[in-house]
């Protein structure tokens, strides 16, 4: 089966410098070690980070959201990652070039790329497609060297080249942080998507879980949430795996929940509060809102998530270095982490 997963942060955040999971990796942690991953499955995972030995941040910014090579030597990884986000040129053109380069090392496949915006693979006898690209602003470069902010015309086109799969994924970054519905205007981008020839859209940026819907011959996840990340609020601490089976003459899509632990690795669970399950999220489709209100909502949520990030912040003080913990907090006054 083809086994897709969400968010992926392999290195200290922003709150958590020093004590997070790049920490725990460094320190020899596997971030799949609760995984049973079988050899004849085909995972993919979505690489919210930069694994590079060089920044151009300086100080306390260049230990965030970056983990070296040597850190990662003993993580056995997932076989494609799509790297189109808002992370992967946070380090600058130069750390992402060796992003790119450590993957093609470790033999891992990769999607999301200007260059390279498709990844196409064999699987279950049937040929796939993975294009993957990212429709949120980038907040570190005016010129992201991944797809970014494509024309849908252009994805069409990308998707018409690949005619010739079998089965055609769209791994798309986008949405709101923290909310656990899209917005009107990502559903219609998500049936355009399906219309264009996609045959399974999904979703990943809002690191929480949101709905699913079968749209014509076509499947649509808005978002599977976190699958590797050390967030302390507990909607960013649930995720999905979506799995498709192409032995069959059709394919077949299910899904397993996963709890992200304290240690920011993902356990497979089938003990879901009702709050977060996808009985729940696929009714939240349902909602028609004017971008006011849906907006006020996404500033509720965000404010919920910070509050608890705060309480965290104050819990992890005196585990982190001094310059960190001071760093961080005067981040967190800047920019309301």
């Amino acid at each position: 089966m083809l086994r897709i997963t969400g968010d992926i942060n392999f290195s200290d955040g922003y709150f958590d410098t020093g004590i997070g999971t790049g920490s725990r990796i460094r320190m020899g942690m596997n971030p799949f070690r609760h995984l049973k991953r079988d050899s004849d499955d085909y995972w993919i995972g979505n690489f919210e980070c930069v694994c590079a030995d060089t920044s151009d941040q300086q100080g306390l910014k260049a230990r965030q959201f970056l983990i070296t090579p040597e850190a990662l030597q003993h993580v056995s990884h997932l076989n494609c990652y799509g790297v189109a986000n808002n992370h992967v040129s946070q380090h600058g053109p130069e750390a992402f070039r060796r992003l790119i380069d450590y993957l093609g090392s470790k033999g891992v496949a990769y999607a999301g790329t200007r260059e390279k915006r498709t990844h196409v693979l064999q699987h279950q006898g049937k040929q796939v497609s993975l294009t993957a690209f990212s429709l949120r602003p980038d907040n570190f470069t005016d010129a992201p060297a991944y797809w970014h902010l494509p024309e849908l015309s252009d994805v069409q086109s990308e998707l018409s080249r690949h005619a010739d799969s079998d089965y055609r994924i769209v791994f798309v970054h986008w949405g709101n942080e923290f909310i656990n519905y899209p917005y009107i205007d990502q559903k219609h981008v998500a049936h355009f998507l399906i219309d264009s020839g996609a045959d399974l859209v999904v979703g990943m940026h809002p690191h929480v879980m949101q709905g699913s819907e079968q749209y014509k011959n076509g499947w649509i996840f808005y978002s599977l949430g976190n699958f590797v990340f050390n967030m302390p609020w507990e909607p960013a601490q649930y995720g999905l795996i979506v799995n498709v089976d192409l032995s069959k003459t059709q394919p077949a899509i299910s899904f397993n929940y996963v709890r992200i632990g304290e240690d920011a690795c993902p356990v497979i669970t089938n003990d879901v509060p009702a709050d977060y399950s996808m009985s729940r999220l696929n009714k939240l489709l349902g909602i028609q809102e004017e971008n006011e209100k849906y907006y006020a909502h996404v500033r509720k949520c965000c404010k919920n998530y910070r509050r608890v990030n705060r309480r965290k912040i104050l819990s992890n003080f005196m585990q982190m270095k001094p310059h960190d913990s001071w760093g961080i907090i005067m981040e967190f006054v800047r920019k309301r982490i």
